[in-house]
């Protein structure tokens, strides 16, 4: 093995490991919220994120105060979000709400049987196909039924990329979408998508997209 490449590799898993141990302290710190998500995670099949993940996104709902959220990905990152919402509307009167996505009846049934009742009016769950769609040189990947809101989130952990028509990885299509409809700024995080990013960097530019 080359000496930087081991020394890289394992100087990236070393600072993985404070990372989690940071979000995890951060979560912990809200009593509530990690109750309910451990109770969840004993009980759901979802691998998809982890504790950077859900810490990284609780911060962000509770920072930036979104009223309107899309997921594109049904699961764990239902219940932070929902969570964030509900202590943002106790904070300001304001109530949002996340439109979560999802393309597998099974997930998507999973994750509304374990969603603690209390987060329920903040969410509405959706199935639907995916359709391929395309802007300028970039074709990618999106939900087909995305109801009609004034999003001003976009959680990206879902679909899968890959075309049906060719089966070829392409990008998740999903914030371009939202963003090229849309009549106010749009903010978002994208989960372990790097064809994703690069695409949103190219049209974006990369001060916007990091």
């Amino acid at each position: 093995m080359n000496p930087y490449n081991f020394i890289r590799n394992k100087t990236e898993a070393v600072l993985r490991r404070i990372a989690q141990q940071q979000a995890k302290r951060m979560l912990s710190s809200h009593q509530a919220l990690w109750q309910e998500l451990q109770h969840y995670l004993e009980k759901t099949k979802s691998t998809g994120c982890g504790y950077i993940d859900y810490a990284c996104l609780y911060q962000a709902i509770r920072t930036q105060k979104p009223t309107n959220v899309l997921e594109c990905g049904t699961g764990v990152s239902t219940l932070i979000i929902a969570h964030a919402l509900m202590e943002n509307e106790r904070e300001t009167g304001i109530k949002g709400q996340v439109t979560s996505m999802e393309e597998h009846d099974e997930w998507l049934q999973m994750s509304m049987s374990l969603l603690p009742a209390q987060y329920r009016q903040y969410v509405e769950f959706r199935l639907s196909g995916i359709v391929e769609d395309k802007y300028s040189l970039f074709r990618g990947i999106r939900y087909e039924s995305i109801p009609q809101k004034e999003y001003d989130f976009v959680f990206v952990d879902g679909p899968k990329y890959r075309a049906p028509s060719d089966g070829m990885a392409t990008f998740d299509f999903d914030f371009i979408y939202i963003l090229s409809r849309s009549d106010k700024p749009v903010s978002g995080l994208v989960d372990k998508r790097l064809s994703t990013v690069f695409v949103l960097q190219q049209l974006l530019g990369p001060e916007k997209v990091t």
